[in-house]
């Protein structure tokens, strides 16, 4: 049964990316607590006694995404300075100082953040050396923090070209209550492709498959995150 689940998925992914790439938020599943940043650097989001959690402390420009990880508890992730950014919220502290989670050589984009509400999350992003375009990640558990960064084996994600709207190649990502996460993304091997991989916790990234955007039903599709820069 969960295989089908999972095959259910892939197939919606790809009528999401065919045909609701440039819608301004994301609707995702009720398993998934957290999301999306405005187009506005002013990103919203309530915990669990639907009181507002206050803006993290990116600088203007950056467009953050949030999560909430726990009832009083939530994250969020953004790009500054050629790094991706991490900042921890709760009620009592507010938002913890933002720490990046590596430093390396490269050019970050899009970081996208999901969280199953249960203390775990998964952060997604692409990342560019060159002409080498990869996609990395890291996964935060409350208890330990986030993981050292490391590339998703086998992903091979579009690079971005001249009048692209901006965040349209970026990663969606699905999180179920066991904290397996669902990617998928515009594929950097063919057009009108894309690629999706399973993340389970303690096994790892399962290999991308590949499908072609059209063998994917038009329906019961959610639109596309809203642009991240």
């Amino acid at each position: 049964m969960r295989t089908r689940r999972w095959a259910a998925a892939l197939l919606v992914a790809g009528a999401a990316l065919a045909g609701c790439r440039d819608a301004a938020v994301e609707r995702q599943p009720t398993a998934v607590l957290g999301g999306t940043a405005p187009q506005a650097n002013v990103p919203t989001l309530s915990d669990a006694d639907g009181a507002a959690i206050p803006p993290p402390p990116a600088p203007a420009g950056a467009h953050p995404r949030l999560a909430r990880t726990a009832e009083g508890q939530a994250l969020a992730v953004w790009v500054h300075d050629r790094q991706v950014l991490a900042a921890t919220w709760n009620r009592a502290e507010g938002w913890v100082p933002a720490q990046a989670l590596e430093r390396i050589h490269g050019e970050p984009r899009e970081p996208q953040l999901v969280s199953n509400g249960q203390g775990v999350a998964m952060a997604v992003w692409h990342h560019q050396v060159g002409n080498i375009h990869s996609l990395r990640f890291s996964r935060f558990e409350a208890a330990t923090g986030w993981s050292v960064p490391d590339v998703l084996p086998g992903a091979l994600p579009k690079p971005a070209v001249a009048g692209m709207a901006p965040g349209q190649n970026a990663p969606r990502l699905e999180m179920d209550a066991e904290g397996n996460v669902l990617a998928r993304w515009p594929s950097g091997l063919r057009a009108n492709a894309f690629q999706a991989a399973r993340h389970v916790p303690g096994q790892g990234w399962e290999t991308p498959s590949s499908e072609p955007v059209a063998s994917a039903p038009l329906t019961s599709a959610g639109p596309a995150p809203a642009p991240e820069r």
